[in-house]
């Protein structure tokens, strides 16, 4: 028995060309697949954005209108709370 039989259990010399290809392929192939699933799931997620500004207030005659739809005032209130409103503009 020669030393290559020896390390290669009678395989001949190893892993050939075509295998090293093979292997290479997979190797790339996995690591494109990762890369690949990693963007999608950063992509997935919803984007925030904070600003140091806080948000705008809610428009006052929106809220009024909201309201009434609701069913909490009633259209008296309604046009009264309306005239208060639209005096200060």
């Amino acid at each position: 028995m020669g030393e290559t039989d020896m390390w290669n259990y009678g395989m001949g010399w190893g892993m050939g060309p075509a295998m090293w290809v093979i292997l290479a392929l997979g190797t790339i192939g996995f690591w494109a697949l990762v890369i690949w699933v990693v963007r999608e799931l950063v992509r997935a997620r919803p984007v925030t954005r904070e600003s140091s500004s806080p948000e705008p207030r809610d428009d006052p005659l929106r809220l009024l209108d909201e309201r009434l739809a609701r069913g909490e005032i009633d259209t008296e209130e309604y046009e009264r709370i309306r005239r208060v409103l639209t005096a200060k503009r």
